[in-house]
């Protein structure tokens, strides 16, 4: 089985955010990602996963105003998406996390799809260069139309476009099985289509976003192609608990977390 990271932005809803971090080390994880520390205290957010013993292996670039879903990709808004990277560079020098995900943004309306992605190319090489020196990688996230219509990478495909137009080192993907199935996708032909793209990979079953086993996702088959294809990074478990967070981590061994 890959390496897993619990995904303290839905796990455990119950505690405040920063203890969390405990928690995840009591059900017996090791590393950890979550959506948006710009929301919170990075210092205490740093103490609490310090004292938990566990590692923030991801969490996302500011996307912008509220609500928003990035900014890669709206022309004028190039300096504000630079800004939000370097601030997200800082921030995972302290903490030791090496992947970022970059929201790429809605298309604007009445704007041409090509005009987007140019200036999403050439936003995704300047920030590379940002993250580049960090040893961080930015990584694209496919996002279904069920969750965020108009969104600018609805499909592993056009993520993948994105960051191979890139051409940049610094640029991977990360692959969310749950966002793949809900745009009808087959997520064992995406892992092994961009298997040499994947940095970080995210699951949940489909439709519901709820654990594995609780949809018709093929998760676990899932899974065993991530090992097939020997992927060495980890696999995120973004999925709202149906039930406890301690029901909804059954499926998953302890000694396997």
């Amino acid at each position: 089985m890959p390496r897993f990271s619990a995904n303290l932005s839905f796990l455990w809803p119950e505690l405040d955010v920063y203890d969390r971090c405990r928690a995840a080390a009591d059900a017996g994880f090791r590393a950890v990602e979550i959506l948006f520390p710009h929301e919170l205290d990075l210092d205490r957010l740093e103490r609490a996963l310090s004292q938990a013993g566990v590692d923030l292996v991801l969490f996302d670039v500011p996307p912008g105003g509220k609500g928003e879903r990035g900014m890669l990709c709206v022309p004028g808004r190039e300096e504000e998406c630079l800004t939000a990277v370097r601030w997200a560079v800082d921030a995972a020098r302290i903490f030791g996390t090496r992947n970022l995900n970059l929201l790429a943004g809605m298309l604007p309306e009445n704007l041409l799809r090509e005009k987007a992605f140019a200036t999403a190319v050439e936003t995704l090489r300047r920030a590379a260069e940002l993250a580049e020196p960090a040893g961080v990688k930015l990584l694209l996230e496919n996002i279904s139309p069920a969750a965020a219509p108009g969104y600018f990478a609805a499909t592993v495909e056009q993520s993948a476009e994105l960051v191979e137009t890139a051409g940049h080192p610094a640029v991977g993907i990360q692959l969310d099985q749950y966002h793949v199935s809900m745009a009808g996708g087959d997520p064992l032909a995406a892992a092994e289509r961009y298997a040499h793209l994947i940095r970080h990979v995210q699951i949940a079953d489909a439709p519901g976003r709820h654990q594995p086993g609780s949809g018709q996702a093929p998760v676990a088959a899932f899974l065993d192609k991530l090992d097939e294809l020997g992927y060495g990074g980890f696999v995120g478990l973004e999925y709202v608990p149906q039930g406890s967070t301690e029901q909804a981590l059954q499926w998953l061994p302890r000694d396997e977390r």
